[in-house]
C-alpha cells in the first residue's frame, strides 16, 4: 500500500492515542516536531512495536538506515520517511 504522509501520521497518532493521552498530550495537537521518545510517549521497545505496526499496516519493509537516528523518533521525519519508502516501493499500491 502506498501511503501518504498524512495517512501515516493519522495511523501513528491513532496507534499511540492512549499513550499520548496517558502522557498528557492531546493527539490532535501534536506537531511534526513532536519527539515520541523524549516526550515519554514510547520507549525503545515501543518504537520497535510502532515500526512493526507501520510495516504491517502498509505492507512495507521500511529501511530506516537512510533516516537520521535522531529523527527516527520525531513524528514528521518518521512519517515522511515511511511515505517516501512507500512511494519508491514498486510493490506498493496507492491508498484509496
Amino acid at each position: 500500500m502506498r501511503p501518504t504522509a498524512d495517512a501515516v501520521r493519522a495511523f501513528v497518532v491513532s496507534e499511540l492515542d492512549v499513550a499520548l493521552r496517558r502522557a498528557g498530550f492531546d493527539p490532535d495537537a501534536v506537531d511534526d516536531g513532536f519527539d515520541l521518545l523524549t516526550s515519554g510517549v514510547v520507549d525503545s521497545l515501543g518504537m520497535l512495536e510502532l515500526i512493526v505496526a507501520i510495516d504491517e499496516r502498509y505492507g512495507l519493509d521500511v529501511d530506516f538506515e537512510g533516516l537520521d537516528p535522531e529523527e527516527m523518533t520525531v513524528l514528521g521525519p518518521l512519517v515522511r520517511h515511511v511515505a517516501d519508502a512507500g512511494a519508491s516501493d514498486p510493490r506498493a499500491e496507492p491508498v484509496t
